[in-house]
């Protein structure tokens, strides 16, 4: 089940017309969607799609912000807050929108997908924002559809996790990923000087969407770089903030 929270000023369902016709603007490769809701979904106030690759898709409308200030609180860990000071409007209501994932496909083409999909409604909702749960964070509607027009999936990385910054020892800090389980891999806890910090965070997503793109977690001893020439050993270390999981750490010069 992938999950994620649409955020609207007030409660009210999108036409799914208007939805299929945005997906065209995101839909990259094989991607596609078809409205396939009929009058028991509609009983229900809620709308069907079938999506390809994923399966079914419904959206739901509810009145009230999502519970327990989550969307507020999980903002902070979205790249598009960082150095912004983009703050989460107030919302109303939510769409709930739950892919029932039937498909045999990668992940990552899933997850594109289900990208793909929720910028759809977010246009054609006037959204002011996207809760994603399972990233853990909430993304700047604007922010989310820009990165979900772009088709490579290093790029719609940003949308999949969010980022949490600690300190380190010596003046450094560490860069935490928040999501790669969606993808059965290990989050990343980059350290980087702290006046480099702007600079690393480029770094991290191009390493992220390196570990997505190949498709299985690196081995301990191996190593990754910025150029063919960089060799920055991996080493698994306890999650700073999960002791019960491990995460890849890379260090920076």
């Amino acid at each position: 089940m992938n999950l994620a929270f649409v955020l609207l000023a007030d409660a009210r369902l999108p036409k799914d017309s208007d939805i299929v016709d945005a997906f065209v603007a995101y839909a990259h490769g094989e991607e596609r969607l078809v409205a396939s809701g009929d009058d028991s979904t509609a009983a229900l106030g809620a709308l069907q799609f079938e999506l390809t690759p994923g399966g079914t898709v419904i959206i739901a409308a509810m009145d009230g912000p999502v519970p327990n200030r989550e969307a507020d609180q999980a903002a902070h860990y979205s790249v598009s807050a960082f150095g912004t000071g983009w703050e989460l409007p107030a919302h109303g209501a939510h769409l709930v929108v739950m892919l029932r994932n039937m498909d045999p496909a990668p992940t990552v083409a899933v997850l594109s997908a289900f990208t793909s999909f929720l910028a759809a409604v977010a246009k054609a909702s006037q959204s002011v924002g996207i809760y994603w749960g399972e990233a853990g964070a909430t993304h700047d509607a604007g922010f989310f559809c820009g990165l979900a027009a772009e088709p490579e999936a290093g790029s719609r990385m940003m949308l999949w996790t969010g980022l949490t910054i600690g300190a380190e020892a010596d003046e450094r800090l560490g860069l935490l990923s928040l999501g790669m389980k969606q993808l059965a891999l290990p989050d990343l806890l980059l350290v980087t000087p702290r006046a480099e910090a702007n600079d690393a965070i480029g770094t991290f997503f191009e390493l992220l969407g390196y570990v997505a793109a190949l498709g299985r977690p690196l081995t301990e001893g191996e190593t990754v770089g910025r150029s063919a020439a960089e060799r920055l050993p991996v080493r698994y270390v306890p999650s700073p903030i999960d002791a019960d999981s491990r995460v890849w750490r890379v260090e920076l010069p």
